[in-house]
C-alpha cells in the first residue's frame, strides 16, 4: 500500500488464523490488503495457553510493523477449526488441535488488547472469504467447500453466513452419500468425507492401481504408499486408472453437490484445495454428475467454480470474521 493511501487509511484490523501446523497473524483491511504478517509454527505440544500466548506476541510484532503509520485497530478476527461457539469466541476439541478443549480465544484477546474479537469457523470464514474477494464476488447465495484432509464447508444465504441453531451449518463432508459406504472418522459411514476427501482418493488410488498392475502410479510411489498426489500426477501423464480415480471421486462429489443445489439453490458452489490442484479431472466428472442428480432449472442458475484466494484464504477468512462482526 503507497504511504499516500497509508495516511488516508481510517481502519484496519488484525486476523488471526489458527491451523494445526501453522498459525499466521496479520492486519488488513476492507478492501483485502493485508498490511503485515506474522506466522510461526503451532506449539501444540505445550497447550493452549502457550498457543495463545504466542499468538498474542505475534499480533504485537504486527503491530510494531505498522506503529506511527496508522491509527489504532478496530477489531480482531479469528478463524479455526471447530466445533467452536462463535458468539461465545470458544474453541471446543478440534480435531487438529488435541488438547483445545473450551478455550476462551474472544475473552483471551479482549482481555489482552482491548478490541471486539470475533471468532468463526475456519470453513465459514472461507466462504466469507471467497464470497467478498474470491470467487463468489457479486454473488448472494454461495456454498464453500474446502475439499483436502478433511472437508469443511460454509454458506452464505442472501448475503448472510448461514450458522444454524448450534453453530453446526455447512457441516457438509458429513452428509450421507452412501449409507453403506466406507466408514468416516465422524462415526458414520458412506458421508461425503469418506468418499471424497484427499485420504479416500488415495485409497481409490491404491485400490485402482492395484487392479491396473502397468499403472504409472505405481512408478511415481516407487514403492510406497500411493497417493492423490500421485493420481493426479499419473492422471495428468493420461494414465487411464489415475484418471479413473477422479471420474470415481467425481461422481461421488457431485451426488453431494446435486444435494446441495437441491436444497440451497445456490448461485455458485466454490470447491477449494484438491479441486484448485486437480481442476478439469476432478471438476468435470463432478459437473457431470450433479447434471445427473439436480433438477435442470435449479443447475442452470448454479457455477460449480475451483475457490480463487490460493494462499491467501487464511489471512483473508480471518479478516472476514472481522468484516462480519455483527452480521
Amino acid at each position: 500500500m503507497r504511504t499516500r493511501e497509508l495516511a488516508n487509511l481510517r481502519a484496519y484490523h488484525l486476523t488471526v488464523d489458527i491451523g494445526g501446523t501453522k498459525t499466521a497473524c496479520a492486519a488488513g483491511t476492507s478492501s483485502g490488503e493485508i498490511l503485515a504478517r506474522r506466522e510461526h509454527p503451532t506449539p501444540l505440544a505445550r497447550g493452549p495457553e502457550a498457543c495463545l500466548e504466542r499468538i498474542a506476541r505475534d499480533l504485537r510484532r504486527v503491530l510494531r510493523q505498522i506503529k506511527g503509520t496508522l491509527p489504532a485497530p478496530v477489531s480482531i478476527g479469528v478463524a479455526c477449526g471447530g466445533p467452536l461457539d462463535s458468539r461465545a469466541g470458544v474453541i471446543y476439541s478440534p480435531p487438529n488441535l488435541p488438547g483445545w478443549d473450551a478455550v476462551p480465544v474472544k475473552a483471551f484477546l479482549e482481555e489482552r488488547f482491548g478490541l471486539p474479537t470475533f471468532v468463526e469457523n475456519d470453513a465459514n470464514a472461507g466462504a466469507l472469504a471467497e464470497h467478498r474477494f474470491g470467487a463468489g464476488r457479486g454473488t448472494r447465495n454461495l456454498v464453500y467447500l474446502t475439499l483436502g484432509t478433511g472437508i469443511g464447508g460454509g454458506i452464505i444465504a442472501e448475503g448472510r453466513l448461514y450458522r444454524g441453531t448450534t453453530d453446526d451449518a455447512g457441516e457438509i463432508g458429513h452428509t450421507t452419500i452412501l449409507p453403506d459406504g466406507p466408514e468416516c472418522l465422524c462415526g458414520k459411514r458412506g458421508c461425503l468425507e469418506a468418499l471424497v476427501a484427499g485420504p479416500a482418493i488415495g485409497k481409490r488410488a491404491q485400490r485402482l492401481a492395484g487392479e491396473n498392475p502397468q499403472s504409472l502410479m505405481h512408478r511415481l510411489a516407487r514403492g510406497g504408499e500411493i497417493t492423490a498426489v500421485h493420481a493426479l500426477q499419473a492422471a495428468r501423464q493420461r494414465d487411464g486408472a489415475a484418471r479413473e480415480v477422479w471420474r470415481e471421486t467425481g461422481y461421488f462429489l457431485g451426488i453431494g453437490i446435486a444435494n446441495l443445489i437441491q436444497v440451497l439453490n445456490p448461485q455458485v458452489i466454490v470447491i477449494g484445495t484438491i479441486a484448485v490442484h486437480a481442476r478439469d479431472l476432478l471438476l468435470r466428472p463432478t459437473r457431470d454428475s450433479a447434471r445427473r442428480h439436480a433438477w435442470p432449472r435449479a443447475l442452470k442458475a448454479v457455477r460449480i467454480v475451483p475457490a480463487k484466494l490460493g494462499e491467501r484464504v487464511g489471512d483473508l477468512a480471518a479478516l472476514c470474521c472481522a468484516l462480519n462482526a455483527g452480521r
